[in-house]
């Protein structure tokens, strides 16, 4: 579009992965080696882009930068007025003069804003699932260590340990875990709130067992 060069950028999209996207530096405009597939944050394009309609860009002829094929204007119904980017016939890449990608990215958010908002509250419900399973196994491993410390203490005494056993330490890891599911994929306030208040319960319990009551 204007013979400047390129500066690698790295795009993130709403479900928390990247993608990386050539910023012409003298221009502002935006090539992809592949069109984007997924919706991009607002956040990561408001770093780099402005939304700004433009409607003097129907009439430029523009040349692949991977093949130097003659890029083809998409038309699209669905798309804001004003916005126009090119894609190559061959390859497949795209690019996004000045403006259109936040044009094209802020609208993506108005129509698709619902789906949006189920990727990035899934995304957020693995990561917790993730956080609480680490700590589950954590404070599992450690509770099973410090029962076999207290096995091997009173395996000398006549009468048996009062301590916990593997049977009562596995019974609180299912529970844990009942709880984590519950306080994750629970859909209605009363069932996360039961899960979280599982969770707590078990916390206690394994605090129990590892530091003694």
């Amino acid at each position: 579009m204007c013979g400047g060069d390129f500066d690698n950028v790295n795009l993130k999209t709403v479900g928390g992965s990247g993608t990386w996207a050539k910023h012409c530096n003298q221009c502002g405009g935006f090539w992809f080696e592949r069109e984007p597939t997924e919706f991009l944050s607002i956040d990561s394009i408001n770093k780099v882009d402005v939304p700004t309609p433009n409607y003097s860009l129907k009439q430029m002829d523009l040349v692949c930068s991977n093949d130097n094929s003659l890029l083809a204007s998409v038309e699209r119904d669905d798309l804001p007025a004003g916005t126009q980017y090119w894609k190559c016939p061959d390859c497949e890449g795209a690019f996004y003069p000045k403006g259109q990608l936040a044009l094209m990215t802020h609208h993506n958010h108005d129509i698709h804003g619902e789906h949006i908002a189920g990727l990035v509250s899934a995304r957020s419900r693995s990561t917790l699932a993730g956080i609480l399973v680490f700590i589950g196994a954590a404070l599992v491993i450690a509770s099973g260590q410090r029962t076999e410390i207290g096995l091997n203490a009173t395996s000398d005494q006549v009468l048996p340990s009062s301590g916990p056993n593997i049977l009562t330490l596995l019974l609180l890891g299912i529970t844990y875990l009942a709880g984590t599911i519950l306080a994750v994929l629970g859909r209605k306030v009363p069932i996360v709130l039961v899960g979280w208040c599982v969770i707590i319960i078990c916390l206690v319990g394994f605090s129990v067992i590892i530091f003694g009551p």
